[in-house]
């Protein structure tokens, strides 16, 4: 099964940032806009593992959890990857609760590893909105400003990716709640 690691985004924001992503499909770009359901942060993509392997990582994901309290985080921003030059990827940044998203993936990475992971090169932490098919201007785009509220995010989920010709579907297939307060 293809799955990944990611932090949900609750319904309201979701909301928020669709309204901007409808908005811009009405300009007809080349560009395939993430769907309302399939918002979310990935942390670690974890391509296709077995029953055996999710079996296996499932304590080390609730052991490092632990370490960690819930904490708030916000979206402001847009930009793209790899640059405005050639875009390949529309994102939404992180404010608050950045730091504490690189830490979680960097850590990830690190207990990740000894099970047959790649270790990515970096993590940025980003809402992808869109992919781009082929080359257009996004400069309109990235000009414009969005941000949202403050929310708390306080698990961390292992989603299961089924891919089919209208786009990705996503089902948890398990949740790993964050610490409510800071262990020493």
């Amino acid at each position: 099964m293809r799955t990944f690691l990611a932090v949900e985004i609750p319904g309201h924001i979701r909301k928020k940032i669709n309204n901007f992503i409808e908005e811009e499909k009405s300009k007809e770009l080349p560009i395939k806009w993430v769907k309302f359901e399939n918002l979310h942060i990935t942390l670690k993509f974890l391509a296709e593992i077995d029953e055996n392997k999710k079996e296996e990582i499932i304590p080390v994901i609730k052991e490092l959890c632990k370490k960690y309290v819930r904490f708030n985080m916000n979206f402001v921003g847009l930009g793209c990857f790899p640059d405005s030059r050639n875009p390949r990827v529309l994102w939404i940044g992180v404010a608050q609760g950045n730091e504490i998203l690189c830490n979680i993936a960097r850590e990830l990475e690190e207990n990740l590893v000894q099970f047959g992971f790649k270790k990515e090169k970096r993590f940025h932490a980003h809402l992808t909105i869109g992919r781009i098919k082929k080359f257009c201007k996004v400069d309109d785009i990235l000009a414009k400003n969005i941000d949202t509220e403050i929310f708390s995010v306080d698990s961390i989920v292992l989603f299961k990716s089924k891919l089919k010709p209208e786009g990705p579907i996503y089902q948890e297939l398990e949740k790993f709640t964050l610490s409510s307060s800071a262990t020493s």
